[in-house]
């Protein structure tokens, strides 16, 4: 990591949010540049979030901009808008010097304990962030206890400021971690998985994991995966579930999707000595139905659960890689064709976790056939001339004047044997070739 650069000054900062400060300046106000933007500048790393601390009240700061949204109005802050970037906006009291040092006062960590003057550019540092950051040193501000009562989630942030920038914990703030971690479960499940995904496409997943699992926080946000964590992953790879699922995850591509689908992907396998050697037959759907569970409590949208829990249950066993390309199109007919990259990305991740030692050889050549599957799966979809029932050259109604029937559960029997037949055979898949079929077969049940 670089060192921390010595005086960021006015420079450093965009011109939309220049603009932004010079309006609320303009209009009498103190205003700074606050946290996470000066942490990452002083570390060589571009910033990518601007926020802002005002003297200015909330009722203010929405008149002075046309587009105001009142994300966190409790606490004081608002998102401005401008034509470039949201920028959270937070009100302190009372004005100058004081202020800012008491809003400072209430932040997490140091190392986000800074703030930058408008119009001077003056660095504040009280809390000896920019010494933690040469240090590479996440400790709290102030009394670390407090901090965490006050908002037990910044346990979990502290685990995503260690997958982002490979820091270590101060001595106090890790105790105070640990004798705080029961204060999550009042935390929303919308707030915790903001963090828990950008662990997930940090760089130090392995070590953000390891702090939430020593501090105890582990078990109360994923309980399931670290009760499981010796049991194995696979019979005789003498690697167990937690470790097998944080490798798998690691490689993992860097998508939300494919690495929440390695994070639950075997997340209902037995915990017990008792339970029978191997895979349940049903993990699959069991681990599906935890992971629906976790991302309901996570708030997160109804198609996002539904592909994650879909790459789940739907794994590529390792026999796919033998698949006919009947077989291949069926599963392709199974789920969402749009997620069959990660299909294949989770089962090269999976293969690279498995754990067996010595086979290094037989490990690159699943690999090399789990490619060659999704190059086939690729040709199979341009294949296909229905994905669905409602692709069928034929209709509903088209059935039910062939057979001279009703409407009603036949038509739809009917239907799904054709498609099954032109899963196998897409080129059948014609008005006048399913119509004589399904003439051919009235004629023969007659």
């Amino acid at each position: 990591m670089p060192m921390p650069s010595a005086r960021p000054g006015l420079s450093l900062v965009p011109g939309d949010v220049l603009a932004a400060m010079e309006k609320i300046h303009k209009a009498g106000f103190d205003v700074w540049v606050v946290g996470g933007a000066l942490r990452d500048f002083l570390l060589e790393v571009e910033p990518k979030d601007w926020d802002l601390a005002t003297s200015a009240s909330t009722g203010k700061i929405s008149s002075l901009f046309p587009r105001v949204i009142p994300v966190g109005i409790r606490h004081g802050t608002v998102q401005v808008h401008t034509s470039t970037r949201d920028i959270e906006v937070t009100s302190f009291e009372p004005s100058g010097q004081a202020g800012i040092l008491k809003d400072l006062g209430r932040r997490d960590f140091t190392i986000n304990s800074l703030a930058l003057s408008y119009p001077d550019g003056v660095l504040v540092d009280p809390n000896g962030g920019r010494e933690d950051l040469r240090a590479g040193l996440i400790r709290a501000v102030g009394n670390p206890r407090d901090r965490f009562s006050e908002d037990p989630l910044r346990i979990v942030r502290a685990a995503r400021m260690r997958a982002i920038y490979s820091f270590e914990v101060d001595a106090g703030t890790f105790a105070a971690m640990r004798e705080c971690s029961g204060k999550l479960e009042s935390v929303s499940g919308e707030r915790i998985r903001d963090e828990i995904l950008k662990i997930l496409l940090a760089r130090d997943v392995s070590g953000a994991f390891a702090l939430l699992r020593k501090s105890g926080a582990f078990g109360r946000l994923l309980p399931c995966l670290d009760e499981g964590s010796y049991t194995p992953a696979h019979t005789g790879s003498g690697v167990g579930i937690y470790e097998h699922i944080l490798s798998c995850i690691v490689n993992s591509p860097e998508r939300t999707r494919v690495r929440l689908a390695a994070l639950f992907h075997q997340i209902a396998l037995p915990t017990d000595e008792a339970a029978p050697e191997g895979l349940p037959s049903d993990f699959r759907r069991e681990s599906s139905r935890s992971a629906k569970v976790i991302m309901k409590w996570w708030n997160m949208s109804n198609r996002n659960i539904d592909e994650v829990s879909s790459l789940v249950l739907h794994q590529l066993p390792l026999e796919a890689i033998s698949w006919s390309d009947i077989r291949i199109r069926q599963f392709i007919t199974t789920v969402n064709p749009a997620l069959l990259e990660d299909f294949t990305a989770l089962a090269e991740a999976e293969i690279l976790s498995e754990g067996y030692p010595g086979a290094i050889e037989e490990t690159q050549s699943r690999i090399e056939g789990i490619r060659r599957l999704g190059d086939r799966m690729r040709v199979q979809l341009e294949r296909l001339s229905a994905s669905n029932v409602r692709e069928l050259a034929l209709s509903g109604d088209d059935i039910i004047k062939i057979l001279d029937i009703p409407p009603g559960p036949e038509v739809g029997k009917v239907l799904r044997h054709l498609f099954d037949l032109v899963v196998k055979n897409p080129d059948i898949n014609t008005r006048e070739r399913l119509s004589r079929i399904v003439e051919t077969e009235k004629n023969r049940g007659n």
